[in-house]
């Protein structure tokens, strides 16, 4: 194409075209009907669950859903469905707090919009889920990582964090549980960044999309929704019912009264603008929470067998390092045999016909030898999966 004759492209990010040589080899699998086992699923709707279809759809014959109304925080009834869920787990919040959007990227692209201007800075956690990077650079600002220390279970490395601040980083993000370390957020931790949030002027964004899905009590109890800093906590159905498909997640806006009284009127500017959640998912949503705990039930047990199945297997192969997860549907392995994950993932795809994340992918340092795979995967298949990977060293 003659550049001269069209449009140039934004420079908001690299654009490499084609595939890196993990997926060209995975997709020319697809194209040759190759099965393989795909320890990286995350797709819930994919991995053998049972829902209640038919209960599921009859939620989405209300009609009311052919009437046009908006309105920016989304539905009163929706948002009244999402502060019951809370009060079910022991969180008092109020619907007047909530923001619906269509996805969780949503939600923090919107937060973005209302806190940063373009060129200013937000800070991601290492290891985390990328997906931060990306969303900053299409909404024009920059990102650094913190670390989370590996040597005291990925607590946040607070020396590490503080010299990462500057006066242009607006917003720090958290996710508790972490993906893909499982690791959760101490209430020492949120005291120390309760004290940065207010010395530095930077909001807190709390990524709880995991938080149902916990592999063990955990007595250390915070609450994110009622504090004197600005905290902004952001969740989904993608998660809490394994309905990915449906598109419905929300922001929770908590601060001083005063602070979150401009917050919201701002916010709602920039929801008004997109007006994205469709009023067929939130007139559905109060009956599709019925069904929450049959959904987790089934997930819950799931990781709990993959976990069983992990740890018997990480008793018979010492030299691959792995530490249980505290909640979420990931697990780390580590192992001097793979300090090269990419070269790694790759040979295991080509030679075993196994799919795993690289651990550079998530931002585990150079040469950490970390792959991630999934713990909702069918649990046969997971064993499977876990017995070549050991065939392949």
């Amino acid at each position: 194409m003659d550049s001269e004759n069209t449009p140039r492209f934004s420079d908001r990010f690299e654009f490499v075209p084609g595939e890196n040589d993990l997926y060209s080899l995975l997709e020319s699998f697809k194209k040759s009907g190759q099965d393989w086992i795909d320890l990286t699923i995350s797709n819930p709707t994919k991995v053998g669950l049972v829902y209640p279809r038919e209960a599921i759809l009859h939620s989405f014959q209300n009609p009311q859903s052919m009437e046009y109304d908006p309105d920016p925080k989304g539905t009163l009834i929706a948002r009244k469905s999402v502060t019951n869920y809370y009060k079910e787990r022991g969180n008092t919040i109020s619907e007047e707090d909530l923001f619906l959007t269509s996805s969780s990227s949503e939600a923090y692209s919107y937060l973005i919009k209302l806190l940063c201007n373009p060129g200013e800075e937000v800070l991601i956690p290492s290891p985390g889920y990328p997906l931060f990077e990306f969303l900053s650079l299409l909404d024009g600002v920059e990102f650094n990582s913190y670390k989370l220390n590996q040597d005291s279970y990925w607590k946040i490395d607070f020396e590490d964090l503080h010299s990462k601040i500057t006066n242009k980083t607006k917003i720090l993000f958290l996710v508790s549980p972490n993906n893909p370390t499982g690791s959760l957020l101490t209430s020492e931790e949120f005291e120390k960044l309760k004290v940065i949030s207010k010395n530095k002027k930077i909001a807190l964004v709390l990524d709880e999309v995991f938080s149902d899905y916990l592999h063990e009590e955990n007595p250390d109890k915070i609450d994110f929704f009622h504090t004197d800093i600005p905290v902004f906590v952001v969740n989904g159905i993608s998660k809490i019912l394994a309905l990915p498909q449906m598109k419905l997640s929300w922001i929770h806006v908590g601060g001083t009264t005063n602070w979150k009284k401009e917050c919201k009127e701002r916010l709602e500017i920039i929801a008004d603008t997109y007006l994205s959640v469709g009023a067929p998912i939130q007139l559905a949503l109060p009956e599709l929470f019925q069904w929450r705990n049959m959904i987790q039930g089934q997930i819950l047990r799931r990781i709990s067998r993959n976990l069983q199945v992990l740890e018997s297997f990480h008793s018979s192969h010492p030299g691959i390092h792995y530490t249980s997860p505290k909640g979420g549907w990931y697990a780390v392995l580590q192992s001097p045999s793979w300090l090269n994950d990419e070269e790694f993932s790759f040979k295991l795809l080509e030679k075993e016909k196994v799919l795993v994340h690289p651990g550079s992918m998530f931002g585990f340092e150079e040469n950490s030898g970390s792959i991630v795979i999934s713990l909702i995967s069918e649990t046969e298949l997971f064993q499977s999966g876990l017995e070549r990977i050991v065939a392949h060293l």
